[in-house]
């Protein structure tokens, strides 16, 4: 998925992998290098294309090809797991003899009988992606990689959402730590959970706490997916002008102050009666909360993630947006 975000060659999946060599900067020790690895040298272009196309194209598929035929070996030399059943514990000094003796009694040769299961839902799972590439399309490229272009937000595909807002809401003093150190606790966790845990009950039913772990992680996935599709932390820069509903019968000054809340950007963060972004306060109601001397300190000023607009506001510009914040009870 990422390497492949990255093959669009839009505005997203360009920043997005520069993002990714960022944060695989931060590993210690490699950090550097595998950087200039990911981009293909010190900056991304052609080469960083070229790379990942490989790696997309040829070198994750062959791993998928070895891994599965691995998969395929422990099958036929090992058995598959037997559906738990509650009340019938696994004790790993009787379970191979245990298997091998109901294999005799009830099993079935993986080829051809499984086999033709996996091929018939292998050829579902393909004939299920071809539809929805026939009746729903590829995702809509955006606009071209432009390094100019200050209002460009990356962002993941919607499968990789849930880290996207995990790495956005976390503490930022312990962000490079769970970039780096994250994948490899887990990893570590997955490969040593049959090594650890390979005795007792199988069954659900038997095993509460680790029904509560699994809801809990769905949970938190869930959660975390529904923050990174409305991503509050990042600038809104599809928000629309105001519509004169929202803005009122308020005097021209007003009127022409909320096309300047637009034209200068203001809107990409601040919400006005849920229109905007929401990186920034709300202001629906910012006049019952600052006055007009407190509100020009900080649109000059800038402050926190605001920026100053003290330089690029005319003296009328500034009171135009004041008046019309103004009237925003």
């Amino acid at each position: 998925g990422f390497t492949g975000q990255l093959l669009r060659w839009d505005s997203n999946g360009v920043w997005s992998s520069i993002v990714g060599a960022e944060q695989a900067g931060r590993i210690p020790l490699i950090g550097t290098w595998l950087a200039h690895f990911i981009l293909a040298g010190g900056t991304l272009g052609g080469a960083t294309l070229s790379r990942f196309f490989a790696i997309h194209v040829f070198l994750i598929p062959a791993l998928l090809f070895g891994i599965i035929g691995l998969h395929l070996y422990l099958v036929i030399r090992n058995g598959i797991s037997e559906p738990p059943k509650a009340g019938q514990p696994v004790e790993p000094k009787t379970y191979r003899q245990w298997y091998h003796e109901m294999l005799q009694k009830k099993g079935v040769p993986f080829w051809p009988n499984a086999a033709w299961r996996d091929m018939a839902f292998g050829l579902l799972v393909v004939a299920v992606v071809l539809a929805l590439a026939y009746f729903i399309g590829p995702p809509k490229i955006g606009a071209p990689p432009n390094p100019a272009n200050i209002n460009s937000n990356p962002r993941p595909d919607w499968y990789l959402l849930w880290i996207f807002a995990l790495f956005a809401l976390m503490p930022r003093g312990i962000e490079s730590y769970v970039i780096a150190f994250g994948p490899l606790v887990v990893g570590l966790i997955l490969v040593m959970l049959p090594l650890v845990f390979n005795k007792g009950e199988r069954s659900p039913i038997r095993r509460p706490w680790s029904v509560v772990i699994v809801v809990f992680i769905l949970t938190m996935v869930g959660t975390f997916w529904y923050e990174g599709v409305k991503s509050p932390w990042s600038p809104n820069f599809g928000a629309k002008p105001l519509s004169a509903q929202v803005v009122g019968n308020v005097g021209p000054n007003a009127i022409a102050g909320a096309s300047l809340f637009f034209k200068k950007g203001c809107i990409y963060c601040h919400s006005i009666s849920g229109d905007g972004g929401h990186r920034g306060p709300d202001l629906t109601k910012v006049a019952d909360r600052l006055n007009n001397y407190q509100m020009t300190i900080r649109i000059v000023n800038g402050g926190g993630n605001m920026p100053a607009f003290g330089s690029s506001l005319t003296k009328n510009e500034l009171t135009e947006i004041l008046d019309f914040l103004n009237t925003r009870k």
